[in-house]
């Protein structure tokens, strides 16, 4: 199986609400942990998912903690 090269595509399927959390998550982490390594990227992205009411082990997590530390951090 091969992976989704856009991290928002892990959230199809999600409630419209949970989307939008994502969305902002995204950014929050991308503004803290920009040039840091993905396990600090990761661990900042599951702290801010967690803060949002959002499940920190959802596929998007870790998929987007990979964007951010490749430098690739438009949300939108």
């Amino acid at each position: 199986m091969t992976k989704p090269s856009d991290w928002r595509t892990f959230l199809d399927g999600l409630p419209l609400e949970s989307r939008l959390k994502a969305l902002l998550v995204f950014e929050q982490a991308a503004d803290r942990s920009a040039g840091a390594p993905i396990e600090v990227t990761t661990a900042t992205l599951r702290a801010a998912a967690q803060t949002e009411g959002l499940d920190d082990h959802e596929p998007w997590v870790e998929a987007a903690a990979a964007a951010i530390s490749a430098g690739r951090t438009v949300a939108l």
